[in-house]
């Protein structure tokens, strides 16, 4: 009984403990020519615009539809510019 107990303990603690794994998504790219080269990566959703909260309220309220991140989390962009 013990050992059952110490067990499951253990299995909820190695949960408790575990970091959380978080996906990024980079875009890289290269182009060369003869006289120039030019190369380089980026993350298009770690600059994404939002609104603030008034302004996503107001939206929100005039019935537009939220842009979502690749998490699934909603957001507003300012002015109602497109996602």
């Amino acid at each position: 009984m013990v050992k059952m107990l110490f067990a499951a303990l253990l299995a909820a603690g190695s949960v408790a403990i575990s970091p959380t794994l978080v996906a990024h998504a980079d875009v890289c790219g290269d182009v060369g020519g003869r006289h120039v080269s030019v190369g380089g990566c980026t993350d298009p959703a770690a600059t994404v615009a939002t609104a603030n909260d008034a302004e996503a309220a107001a939206q929100a309220a005039n019935g537009q539809p939220p842009c979502y991140t690749a998490e699934g989390v909603p957001y507003y962009t300012p002015n109602g510019d497109p996602c």
